[in-house]
């Protein structure tokens, strides 16, 4: 069973879509940008949001039930383990280990937990749709719950870049 992620989920965009900052994968730049995504315990909550900088930076995104989180990611060891630690809106703590896939791409996969001990699954980089897109498949599937793969489209980030834009800065 799939649930499609409509393009205007996540409220209403705050000016033409041109107009907003973009997303950009610039390696080595601390102005780099990447699509990050993460299931929030097993019920079909999901995190969608960007990561941005070069080594260590920020984080900022929504729940799929609205709530805005933000924070801030640190990979500086140099053993391609890093952490990000985010706070929610509603009080509740975010925080993921990753394990560096490309660093060039900014392609990520970790685990961790919320505050309210649901364990939360991460995926981030440039090509994370491509990667969690089935062979075959047209859109991306977050593996959020047991009964139901929840359906991502590029669509869905571009119309709140403005908001995620200002929780970044």
């Amino acid at each position: 069973m799939f649930r499609r992620l409509l393009p205007v989920a996540f409220g209403v965009c705050a000016g033409p879509i041109a107009a907003q900052d973009a997303c950009e994968n610039i390696p080595y730049d601390t102005a780099n940008c990447v699509r990050t995504l993460a299931c929030v315990g097993d019920d079909g909550l999901y995190f969608d949001g960007k990561a941005r900088g070069w080594d260590r930076g920020t984080v900022a995104g929504r729940l799929s039930d609205g709530i805005a989180c933000d924070g801030t990611w640190d990979s500086s060891r140099g053993d391609g383990i890093g952490t990000a630690r985010l706070a929610c809106t509603d009080g509740t703590e975010l925080g993921v280990t990753y394990r560096t896939i490309d660093n060039e791409t900014g392609t990520v996969i970790g685990d961790g937990a919320d505050s309210t001990g649901r364990d939360i699954r991460a995926w981030s980089g440039a090509q994370v749709l491509r990667f969690l897109t089935p062979e075959g498949g047209v859109s991306a599937e977050l593996p959020c719950s047991p009964e139901e793969e929840i359906l991502i489209s590029q669509a869905s980030l571009s119309l709140n870049d403005s908001w995620m834009n200002r929780a970044s800065q």
